[in-house]
């Protein structure tokens, strides 16, 4: 059987002020006319109706993110009681799965991710979950890179494997952090690495081996406190003894850069990881001018604005190049475009002053 995990937590700061810690980016319309959890939730029941989905959160998203699922089937929201990196909500979601369907294949997904059409999710869904269901391998999903882009991770590969559903299938030969902007080319160039989008399948019974093979400690922890069942009043501590005692690791250091035998499939869809407010340059069309805009605005002798609101203000400008303007929520942000990126340095000014966390 299929199991969906999404990972839905995470403060959406780049997206700052738009996106705060009570409404993260992932809860918000940045693609389409629905947020983008819903947005992945979409895409799953275009691949399966019936697949039990679990989405991860942290404890003060559980609230909002209950209310934009509620009354959706086979929808499941754990909060988890502190942040611990991706290992630990990867281990979560398998220990339930695994109470349930002790050798189901798990998807592990994210909520802010753009991916489009539903039709080539499908289909890459389905060629990860043959693959995974053999249950001798972890299968990552590799991104034709269209750009030597410095901002994602990238998987090298080695051999290729059998097509399957039509899409390419390869052996990992390994994966490589954010590099340089001159490596990144070399890396385009060569045509054996892709970006890392940060999505997985696996067998449950598979990934726990390795779990307990480099990950040890939170292996022990999991499984030193029983069963683990959200329907019973002791889940929540027994939750909280786990994650006070477990390293803070993502699973691409803790697992993947350890593992042995891990399998690609390179999917033929849109993808982009909506990581900040560049992003929405790659997703919305530009004016002759290179201007984009979202929400009422009036550009005189600009260009390569990109604008944003959401209040019933008009955003104008006049003169200016290359700047990024958001209105939202009582503040106003106008920003040179090569900044954006470095937006989380803004909210920790902002975090600082006693006066304008209310902004936050």
């Amino acid at each position: 059987m299929i199991h969906a995990v999404v990972m839905a937590g995470g403060k959406g700061e780049r997206f700052w002020p738009y996106s705060n810690s009570k409404h993260p980016k992932q809860l918000l319309p940045l693609v389409t006319r629905q947020s983008m959890l819903e947005d992945t939730l979409k895409n799953i029941r275009s691949f399966s109706k019936s697949a039990p989905v679990r989405l991860v959160v942290s404890k003060n998203l559980e609230k909002p993110v209950k209310a934009k699922v509620r009354g959706l089937r086979k929808v499941l929201t754990l909060a988890e009681p502190q942040g611990r990196n991706t290992a630990a909500a990867v281990a979560l979601a398998a220990r339930l799965i695994q109470r349930e369907d002790p050798k189901g294949v798990m998807l592990v997904l994210t909520a802010d991710h753009a991916i489009r059409p539903a039709k080539e999710f499908s289909r890459a869904m389905a060629a990860a979950a043959e693959l995974a269901g053999s249950g001798d391998c972890l299968v990552t999903f590799g991104i034709n890179p269209t750009r030597p882009d410095v901002g994602y991770g990238y998987v090298e590969s080695s051999a290729e494997g059998k097509r399957i559903g039509g899409l390419r299938t390869m052996e990992v030969a390994g994966f490589h952090e954010k590099p340089s902007e001159e490596k990144a080319k070399q890396y385009v160039k060569s045509g054996k690495f892709f970006w890392n989008s940060g999505m997985f399948a696996w067998r449950v019974d598979y990934l726990w081996e390795q779990f307990r093979k480099h990950l040890p400690q939170t292996a022990n922890a999991f499984e030193a406190a029983g069963d683990l069942n959200p329907n019973k009043p002791s889940f929540n501590a027994k939750l909280k003894k786990i994650y006070a005692s477990i390293p803070d690791i993502s699973i691409d250091y803790g697992i993947l850069e350890k593992a042995e035998r891990i399998r690609m499939v390179i999917p033929e869809f849109q993808w982009d990881d909506i990581g900040a407010w560049s992003s929405l340059d790659r997703l919305h069309p530009a004016d002759t001018q290179g201007n984009r805009a979202i929400g009422d605005s009036l550009m005189l002798d600009s260009s390569g604005i990109t604008s944003f609101s959401d209040s019933n203000g008009l955003v104008c400008t006049f003169g200016v190049r290359d700047l990024l303007v958001v209105q939202h929520g009582g503040v106003t942000l106008v920003a040179d475009k090569t900044h954006t990126a470095r937006l989380k340095e803004l909210v920790k000014q902002v975090q600082a002053n006693a006066k304008w966390r209310k902004y936050l």
